[in-house]
């Protein structure tokens, strides 16, 4: 079972983000997506959507009217997502934003305090 999967629900959400055109996906399998907001040291707090389908892992993350997609890579542990040089790393309750471009040192470490659904 194939599923069309429209971001531009997930990424239009605020209406504080200027009207874009949609993006379909047609992925196979039927979404599960969780939304998670998250108090980062950086002082800025994240609101990031996770959809899970059988083969494709995707998390979008937005911090103010700034919205960035990434996707799902290998992690020795917990889920850990990839946007050009952005690293969005996820373990429990726990995530940290990296910037590869200046090392291995998180640019953010954030905690959960919130977790809602979408269906």
């Amino acid at each position: 079972m194939k599923t069309a999967l429209t971001l531009s629900a997930l990424m239009l959400a605020s209406a504080t983000v200027a009207q874009a055109d949609p993006l379909t996906l047609d992925l196979p399998g039927t979404p599960e997506r969780m939304r998670f907001t998250y108090e980062c040291s950086d002082g800025v707090s994240r609101v990031v959507d996770y959809v899970n389908l059988p083969d494709n892992d995707l998390a979008i993350v937005e911090a103010g009217s700034s919205r960035r997609l990434f996707v799902g890579v290998i992690a020795a542990s917990g889920a850990k997502y990839a946007a050009g040089a952005q690293v969005w790393w996820s373990k429990g309750t726990d995530a940290s934003l990296l910037d590869v471009t200046k090392g291995d040192a998180p640019v953010a470490e954030c905690q959960q305090i919130k977790r809602g659904s979408r269906g």
